[in-house]
């Protein structure tokens, strides 16, 4: 999710998100009494784990069985953004408020052990910073000019061992996304379109310099009003070559609803981008395959998260599967496991009309599905009709599963089991996490993220 919008359009368009929230009576609950706590204290998870609970931030190494719980932040708003490629670190954003919508927020980062915290910078983030994929350097945008006459900055910092944070590149940021590349070098940028101009990607140097253009449309048509604008929420392909992302149009409102999904061949740049469905613009519910040869997409229009959302596939010629059963069902959350041949995990659940109880779950007997190479479905996770299962978190070698269990609409434990021969046996780990049900209930970003050893 963006910060703050980049330009007038941009802010347009999340300001009007910001109102459909609020018009729609999905102001946050209030923080709970009740403190995380560590219910299994003799098992344990070769995992590092980061969650929110009462809208902070806290630790835990699972290798520790007796290990205690560590909060992290005491003040503002924690939203979790992940863990560097080596683990050493978590980023995060803080937010000086008791929400990420109306007070700016801040690049943080503290080590896996709790020791140590370091604000990244000064200035109030104005995109979702993101971790390079081979070394512990981030990228963010800060705006430098006025909310009226933004003027960003794309800002490279690399965070050595003992937490210094060394800047490598401040460079104009004149556009609408960005994505870092599998090898940690380069960038690839999404351009908006203008009159006479068309949305582009661009790959540039992390110093900001043009590499190679891609049209990926015609020049829109701007006397007409509404016109496909940048292609953002951009998922580059592990092995570099094919990019997916969602088409927004500058239109906050029907953006909203639904954007087109497109993928394009970054090795072909002459071929038109296919276009492969329709769905809700969430980079988490994009997910390739580790050999780059499918990738797991939502499809589904409408801004609510519980209902007329179907899992599909495509592989690298474009051609679309749909693996949902229809739409008696709500998918979410496309999630491989690393080893081949590669499973796929998902959320699945009834889908289930939007209705917002702070004592209920959303979507009641969700739980997490496997779909395996030759296509078989199993649903892993089971609870019982009071509950939803979300975030699957399977280890490198598929054998183990950590997701969040929702007893209530903004709460719930941090469960493990085997997946396969030990599917069945479920161990409570840690209760009493919160979070937001975020837009509609697209839980996003999420409350957990989970780091393998």
């Amino acid at each position: 999710m963006l910060v703050i919008g980049k330009w007038g359009k941009l802010i347009s368009l999340f300001v009007l998100l910001v109102v459909l929230v609020t018009a729609n009576g999905e102001a946050k609950v209030a923080a709970q009494n009740q403190q995380p706590e560590r219910v299994n204290k003799e098992m344990s998870v070769p995992a590092k784990i980061a969650f929110t609970s009462n809208q902070h931030l806290f630790l835990v190494d699972g290798r520790d069985a007796s290990g205690k719980i560590k909060q992290i932040t005491k003040d503002g708003y924690a939203q979790i953004v992940g863990w560097s490629p080596d683990g050493k670190w978590l980023l995060f954003v803080k937010y000086k408020g008791n929400d990420n919508y109306s007070t700016p927020g801040y690049v943080w980062i503290v080590r896996a052990d709790g020791s140590k915290t370091v604000q990244v910078d000064e200035r109030a983030v104005f995109e979702m910073p993101k971790w390079s994929p081979k070394a512990n350097k981030l990228a963010y945008t800060v705006n430098i000019g006025s909310n009226e006459v933004p003027s960003p900055l794309l800002i490279v910092k690399e965070i050595h061992d003992q937490g210094e944070v060394a800047l490598q590149s401040s460079t104009k940021a004149d556009f609408a996304d960005f994505a870092w590349m599998p090898d940690g070098e380069n960038m690839l940028v999404s351009l908006p379109a203008e009159k006479n101009k068309p949305m582009t990607l661009a790959l540039h140097t992390l110093a900001g310099k043009p590499l190679t253009a891609y049209p990926i449309a015609e020049p829109p048509k701007v006397g007409e009003g509404i016109y496909p604008w940048a292609a953002t929420g951009l998922k580059v392909s592990p092995d570099g070559k094919a990019v997916a992302y969602f088409v927004r149009y500058n239109s906050g409102s029907l953006s909203a609803d639904g954007v087109p999904i497109q993928w394009f061949d970054l090795t072909q740049p002459a071929k038109k981008p296919i276009e492969l469905g329709t769905g809700l613009a969430y980079p988490d519910w994009l997910a390739w395959t580790p050999n780059s040869d499918q990738l797991a997409f939502v499809d589904g229009t409408d801004r609510i998260a519980t209902t007329n959302k179907q899992l599909k596939l495509a592989d690298r010629a474009g051609k679309v599967k749909t693996v949902s059963p229809g739409p008696v069902v709500v998918d979410t959350y496309p999630v491989w496991i690393p080893k081949a041949p590669y499973t796929l995990l998902f959320t699945r659940g009834l889908a289930t009309a939007y209705s917002y109880d702070p004592k209920k779950v959303m979507v009641p007997e969700q739980g997490i599905w496997r779909r395996s190479a030759d296509g078989a479905e199993q649903q892993v996770t089971k609870g019982s009709a009071n509950t939803a299962d979300y975030y699957p978190a399977p280890s490198p070698d598929g054998k183990q599963l950590l997701f969040l269990r929702l007893d209530r609409a903004e709460h719930g434990s941090l469960f493990i089991q085997g997946i396969g021969e030990d599917a069945d046996k479920q161990v409570e780990l840690i209760k009493n996490i919160t979070g937001d049900i975020g837009y509609y209930a697209n839980y996003l970003p999420p409350w957990v993220s989970v780091y393998w050893e």
